[in-house]
Protein backbone atom coordinates (compact mmCIF):
# COMPACT_ATOMS: atom_id res chain seq x y z
CA UNK A 1 0.00 0.00 0.00
CA UNK A 2 1.03 3.91 -1.22
CA UNK A 3 1.87 5.79 1.74
CA UNK A 4 -0.60 8.62 2.87
CA UNK A 5 -0.20 11.40 5.23
CA UNK A 6 -2.90 13.74 6.12
CA UNK A 7 -3.36 16.04 8.78
CA UNK A 8 -5.50 18.73 10.35
CA UNK A 9 -6.34 19.96 14.14
CA UNK A 10 -8.13 19.24 17.19
CA UNK A 11 -7.51 20.72 20.50
CA UNK A 12 -4.80 22.52 19.08
CA UNK A 13 -2.43 20.03 18.31
CA UNK A 14 -1.86 19.44 14.65
CA UNK A 15 -2.71 15.62 14.20
CA UNK A 16 -1.01 13.94 11.28
CA UNK A 17 -2.30 10.54 10.01
CA UNK A 18 -0.14 8.20 8.40
CA UNK A 19 -1.19 4.94 6.68
CA UNK A 20 0.46 2.54 4.24
CA UNK A 21 3.63 1.87 4.40
CA UNK A 22 7.06 3.75 5.83
CA UNK A 23 9.93 2.89 4.04
CA UNK A 24 12.54 3.94 1.94
CA UNK A 25 10.51 4.25 -0.94
CA UNK A 26 8.19 6.76 0.86
CA UNK A 27 9.77 8.08 4.04
CA UNK A 28 10.78 11.71 1.93
CA UNK A 29 6.94 12.31 1.76
CA UNK A 30 6.50 11.68 5.57
CA UNK A 31 9.48 13.69 6.22
CA UNK A 32 9.20 16.89 4.37
CA UNK A 33 5.48 16.74 5.71
CA UNK A 34 6.66 16.51 9.04
CA UNK A 35 9.38 19.32 8.84
CA UNK A 36 7.29 21.42 6.91
CA UNK A 37 4.66 21.50 9.53
CA UNK A 38 7.30 22.16 12.33
CA UNK A 39 8.82 24.90 10.31
CA UNK A 40 5.90 26.48 9.50
CA UNK A 41 5.19 26.98 13.58
CA UNK A 42 3.63 23.66 14.64
CA UNK A 43 4.65 22.61 18.36
CA UNK A 44 2.34 20.50 19.22
CA UNK A 45 1.96 16.83 17.25
CA UNK A 46 0.27 13.65 17.39
CA UNK A 47 1.00 11.71 14.78
CA UNK A 48 -1.05 8.76 14.61
CA UNK A 49 0.91 5.33 12.74
CA UNK A 50 -2.01 2.83 13.67
CA UNK A 51 -2.65 2.31 10.21
CA UNK A 52 0.63 2.01 9.21
CA UNK A 53 1.41 -2.05 7.62
CA UNK A 54 5.02 -1.28 7.87
CA UNK A 55 7.85 0.90 9.31
CA UNK A 56 11.81 0.38 8.75
CA UNK A 57 14.43 2.75 10.20
CA UNK A 58 14.49 5.28 7.72
CA UNK A 59 10.37 5.63 8.86
CA UNK A 60 11.73 5.20 12.64
CA UNK A 61 14.53 7.51 12.17
CA UNK A 62 12.36 10.73 10.67
CA UNK A 63 9.41 10.01 13.72
CA UNK A 64 12.95 10.73 15.74
CA UNK A 65 14.24 13.62 14.30
CA UNK A 66 10.63 14.69 14.20
CA UNK A 67 10.16 14.47 17.52
CA UNK A 68 14.03 16.61 17.98
CA UNK A 69 12.85 19.26 15.35
CA UNK A 70 9.77 19.77 18.10
CA UNK A 71 12.17 19.38 21.60
CA UNK A 72 14.34 22.34 20.20
CA UNK A 73 11.44 24.72 19.95
CA UNK A 74 10.12 23.41 23.30
CA UNK A 75 7.44 21.57 21.30
CA UNK A 76 5.78 18.34 22.21
CA UNK A 77 5.38 14.83 19.91
CA UNK A 78 2.77 12.24 20.79
CA UNK A 79 2.88 9.01 18.98
CA UNK A 80 -0.28 6.81 18.62
CA UNK A 81 0.59 3.41 17.85
CA UNK A 82 -0.84 0.35 15.87
CA UNK A 83 -2.81 -2.00 18.41
CA UNK A 84 -0.90 -4.61 20.39
CA UNK A 85 -0.97 -7.25 18.67
CA UNK A 86 -0.11 -5.43 15.06
CA UNK A 87 3.31 -6.59 13.29
CA UNK A 88 4.24 -3.34 13.15
CA UNK A 89 4.21 -2.22 16.75
CA UNK A 90 6.37 -5.37 17.34
CA UNK A 91 8.42 -3.96 15.03
CA UNK A 92 8.95 -0.18 16.40
CA UNK A 93 9.16 -2.10 20.08
CA UNK A 94 12.40 -3.64 19.26
CA UNK A 95 13.23 0.24 18.07
CA UNK A 96 12.56 1.48 21.84
CA UNK A 97 9.72 3.58 20.72
CA UNK A 98 7.67 2.91 23.64
CA UNK A 99 11.12 4.78 25.72
CA UNK A 100 11.80 7.62 23.01
CA UNK A 101 8.07 8.35 22.93
CA UNK A 102 5.03 9.28 24.40
CA UNK A 103 3.08 6.76 23.06
CA UNK A 104 -0.83 6.08 23.08
CA UNK A 105 -3.11 3.65 21.75
CA UNK A 106 -5.36 6.24 20.10
CA UNK A 107 -5.68 10.15 18.84
CA UNK A 108 -8.99 10.25 21.78
CA UNK A 109 -6.46 8.88 24.42
CA UNK A 110 -3.75 11.23 22.74
CA UNK A 111 -5.68 14.06 23.26
CA UNK A 112 -7.36 12.76 26.40
CA UNK A 113 -5.89 15.51 28.76
CA UNK A 114 -6.74 18.57 26.54
CA UNK A 115 -10.66 18.18 26.52
CA UNK A 116 -13.11 19.60 29.00
CA UNK A 117 -13.74 17.53 31.87
CA UNK A 118 -17.16 15.81 32.01
CA UNK A 119 -19.01 16.27 35.05
CA UNK A 120 -21.41 13.04 35.31
CA UNK A 121 -23.84 12.97 38.08
CA UNK A 122 -21.81 10.41 40.48
CA UNK A 123 -19.22 13.42 40.22
CA UNK A 124 -21.59 16.38 40.84
CA UNK A 125 -22.74 14.43 44.12
CA UNK A 126 -18.87 13.65 45.16
CA UNK A 127 -18.78 17.67 45.02
CA UNK A 128 -19.35 19.14 48.62
CA UNK A 129 -21.58 21.19 49.26
CA UNK A 130 -22.57 23.55 52.21
CA UNK A 131 -25.27 22.01 54.83
CA UNK A 132 -28.71 23.68 55.07
CA UNK A 133 -28.92 25.74 58.46
CA UNK A 134 -25.13 26.67 58.32
CA UNK A 135 -23.88 29.77 57.60
CA UNK A 136 -20.16 30.85 56.42
CA UNK A 137 -18.46 33.86 59.00
CA UNK A 138 -15.74 36.11 58.76
CA UNK A 139 -13.59 37.88 61.36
Amino acid sequence: MALSVSYGERYGWTVVQVAGEVDISGVAALRERLQRLVTDGCLRMVVDISRVDFCDSTGFAVLVATRRMLSSRDGQLRLVLPGPDVHTRKILQLFGIERIFDVHDSVDEALADLREPVLTAEAADAVPRPREGTHATTD
